[in-house]
């Protein structure tokens, strides 16, 4: 039985506590928490100081705070707890219920099979417990409808040469491969040969190896958001995004089009380090040498973009996507 430390005695800990205190599937030896003290005799008599964990043996940390995980993740890091023992709620209600399921589809499986070159084996095991009551094909949010408004307006506008920088490989540069080449920027490695897709190492902060004024045509969906922000391996940079739309518009030729592609909501966000979310005027603001063609939002778990006109941009829901055709001036 695995030795558990619980991180975090608010409320989601209360709600969940006598479920994972009774369900006999770990071994609670330590709670602990940032803030909040202990409020009963069962957290009095098992609490411990944050500052004692890296002294204790356990095999996994229980992190009870949704809101707050990734903050109680760099606290645990700084104390040099290893990353690879941590689990979270989601976690145990997947080993509880999933786990259970699938070894009774395993002994169903073996009274029912007669086809031996088919039978299970120990050493040919692989447990998915997620995926019972998934949805079918549900779309990536925002990337789905994102994927399909940029193909079509490029398939339409049939540019000479298409440049994009660092959208997804899978999504939408493989909708662009269906019908075109296309040349890909991206300071992440490319280690498998794609045909049509020619890789260009570089940077989008300044995208030095490309002159100026020499693209007609360039995309780049859910890229500006991370720049600056090391999540990729790029230098730290507060101004990254500003560097990049600059570089972006610089290298775009007078009449090039720009496909861009960004979370937007009411107000202008970082969610380190992960993205940031910007508002519409400040994405407007950003590419001063262009003007809008078109505009489009994704809704946070829409499947389809909409067009928007300037008076709805306060009626932005938090996360959503926005697309913006632009035209260098």
């Amino acid at each position: 039985m695995e030795k558990i430390v619980i991180y975090g005695l608010g409320t989601e800990f209360a709600m969940n506590r006598d479920r994972i205190l009774n369900d006999g599937l770990y071994e609670i030896i330590a709670c602990t928490d940032s803030y909040k003290k202990p409020s009963n005799e069962w957290e009095k008599g098992h609490y411990i100081d944050l500052d004692l964990l890296p002294e204790i043996e356990f095999d996994r940390i229980l992190i009870c705070s949704s809101k707050y995980k990734d903050s109680i993740k760099m606290e645990l890091v700084k104390r040099g707890v290893d990353s690879r023992k941590y689990i979270f709620l989601d976690d145990i209600d997947r080993k509880e219920v999933g786990l259970k399921e699938v070894i009774e589809d395993a002994q169903k499986y073996s009274a029912l099979n007669r086809d031996m070159r088919f039978d299970i084996k120990e050493d040919a095991l692989m447990l998915i417990t997620d995926e019972k009551a998934a949805e079918a094909g549900k779309p990536a949010a925002h990337y789905f409808a994102q994927d399909i408004w940029g193909a079509r307006k490029i398939f339409y506008k049939n540019p000479h040469v298409h440049y994009d920088i660092g959208s997804s490989v899978g999504g939408f540069i493989a909708h662009l491969l269906v019908f075109r080449e296309v040349n890909y920027i991206d300071i992440r490695p490319m280690k498998k040969e794609i045909p049509g897709l020619h890789y260009i190492y570089g940077d989008a902060m300044n995208l030095e190896k490309i002159q100026s004024g020499s693209i007609e045509s360039l995309s780049s969906f859910h890229a500006l958001e991370h720049m600056g922000l090391g999540r990729y391996g790029d230098s730290i940079d507060p101004g990254g995004y500003i560097k990049a739309a600059k570089s972006m518009q610089r290298v775009l030729d007078k009449n090039g089009h720009l496909y861009l592609g960004v979370p937007v909501g009411p107000d202008d966000k970082l969610v380190f380090n992960a993205h940031r979310i910007f508002k519409i005027d400040t994405i407007v603001d950003l590419f001063n040498e262009c003007k809008i063609e078109d505009m489009a939002i994704v809704e946070p778990d829409g499947v389809c973009a909409h067009s928007i006109q300037r008076g709805q941009y306060g009626n932005i829901k938090e996360f959503s996507c926005g697309l913006f055709e632009f035209t260098k001036i």
